[in-house]
């Protein structure tokens, strides 16, 4: 709201200023016919060269005014673009920032870790007493049915399910949440936050790549690499891997204009509709 009267306060003054000066134009164009052809009007505008400059430089001011207004509305709007590896910055960057009391981070991704890695950090680096709140929602792909990648190859040269490797993965998630639950029991006893951190996950594919930052930024993206390695975990073999830190997220900032609230909105609304249809980790085996 408070946006909103700004910004209509800076419409009503743009208004009344081109009224204005649209009218100040119009009384000295008229002042001109009347001086060509009244005498005595004439005679007492001669040699009034500071009148003349002041007329033309108001009407550059104008010009200017106009070109520079024009320029911005017909200016494309575009996201800036960085590596996924610099993702951490920005989130330092919110998480740290000592005047903003709540902090919210929602992101799509494969385990994770690109969004733990630099939470913990600056949550760590708070003072004692800085009594944050934090709220994490990660929504990270159903680990716990078959999917083509991240799998392997059959005879055929052909992406299969690789029951395994998939099982490695939800035990990476997993552990991503112990050490959340770990760091979150430490800030509560030193009173620097309150964090709140969710894992939840649904069948969608695994190339699916974003990040809100407080409903107000966006790092969009996708994993742009499909990768064949050796596998972390027997048996010894090839498998296909998804790979996302060097790839490219474009950065929209809703302040930034239409274009940038546009697209921080919408991406905030499938992010919202997706957790709704998602579903909690499955529980480790033996705690069922």
């Amino acid at each position: 709201m408070a946006a909103r009267g700004r910004r209509s306060g800076r419409e009503r003054w743009a208004n009344a200023e081109s009224a204005l000066t649209k009218a100040l134009l119009l009384g000295v164009f008229v002042l001109g016919l009347i001086a060509q052809f009244v005498q005595p009007v004439g005679d007492a505008l001669e040699g009034k060269a500071y009148l003349g400059g002041s007329i033309v430089s108001l009407v550059g001011y104008v010009l200017y005014t106009e070109v520079r207004e024009l320029n911005r509305r017909t200016r494309p709007e575009a996201g800036s673009e960085i590596r996924t590896a610099d993702l951490g910055e920005h989130i330092e960057r919110v998480v740290g920032n000592r005047r903003a009391r709540r902090v919210r981070i929602d992101a799509v991704g494969y385990t994770g870790e690109t969004v733990k890695a630099p939470v913990m950090r600056s949550l760590e680096a708070l003072e004692e007493g800085a009594r944050r709140s934090v709220r994490v929602r990660i929504l990270v792909p159903d680990f716990t049915v078959p999917m083509a990648i991240p799998g392997t190859l059959d005879a055929q040269g052909r992406a299969v399910d690789d029951p395994a490797y998939r099982a490695y993965q939800l035990d990476r998630v997993r552990w991503n949440v112990r050490e959340f639950a770990g760091v979150a029991r430490s800030l509560r006893g030193s009173r620097r936050a309150d964090m709140d951190v969710q894992f939840r996950m649904l069948r969608i594919t695994p190339l699916l790549k974003f990040c809100l930052l407080n409903g107000d930024e966006l790092f969009d993206g996708i994993y742009d690499k499909v990768v064949q390695e050796s596998a972390p975990v027997p048996p010894e073999r090839q498998i296909l891997d998804l790979k996302g830190y060097q790839a490219v997220l474009t950065h929209w900032r809703a302040g930034s204009g239409a274009a940038g609230r546009e697209k921080v909105a919408q991406r905030q609304d499938l992010f919202d509709t997706l957790w709704r249809l998602s579903s909690p980790l499955p529980a480790p085996p033996g705690q069922a």
